[in-house]
């Protein structure tokens, strides 16, 4: 759900919201490397686009070493 809302808020172009929405969710995220990346990646989308590139890097980095294989 947090996840949906957030993907919904990047393309409106809301990332703020976004941002509150994928923040909230994460707390739920138990074992679920795939679901965290998509997060992480959604976080980088929605600092992107407040031009906030440190901070997208931050989660473009963290989701792309949950992406790695094992």
């Amino acid at each position: 759900m947090y996840l949906i809302n957030g993907v919904a808020l990047n393309r409106l172009d809301r990332p703020k919201e976004a941002i509150e929405s994928l923040d909230a969710g994460l707390d739920y995220i138990i074992e679920d490397n795939k679901m965290e990346a998509d997060f992480y990646n959604q976080l980088a989308k929605a600092y992107t686009s407040l031009n906030n590139l440190s901070k997208a890097k931050t989660f473009s980095d963290k989701a792309k070493k949950l992406e790695l294989p094992n």
